[in-house]
């Protein structure tokens, strides 16, 4: 059986008083993601609300000349509407897991073909 992986980059806040990570449902809609069941989370501002309780694969985001070979990591993850200019919160457990997996960013290999190499020849 054949598995296909989408990546998505999502910008996290990142709440050391947050005691579990949230994310914005619709980013999951589309995403075969495993249900671990339901959360109320209550805020410091307005109502409980209803989460629904998943575990996401992800690893850090690297920059453009990085990138990180370690296997995708486990979260948990309460699915809910978080604000509208935010995608996810990260806990600081969850932050720190993911700090461990950045240690693994490594450049990126460059692959050098004949054409793309100049030879300058020296006299003496």
């Amino acid at each position: 059986m054949k598995t296909v992986c989408d990546v998505k980059s999502v910008r996290c806040l990142k709440d050391s008083g947050a005691q579990i990570s949230l994310i914005q449902k619709d980013l999951i809609k589309d995403v075969d993601a495993q249900v671990l069941g339901t959360v109320t989370i209550k805020g410091v501002i307005g109502q409980p609300a209803e989460a629904t309780l998943i575990t996401l694969k992800v690893k850090p985001a690297t920059s453009d000349d990085l990138e990180n070979i370690a296997p995708y990591i486990d979260l948990c993850f309460a699915a809910c509407e978080v604000t509208p200019d935010l995608e996810a919160i990260l806990c600081a457990a969850d932050l720190e897991k993911l700090e461990y997996v950045s240690v693994y960013d490594v450049l990126k290999p460059t692959v050098v073909t004949e054409s793309d190499v100049s030879v300058r020849k020296c006299v003496r």
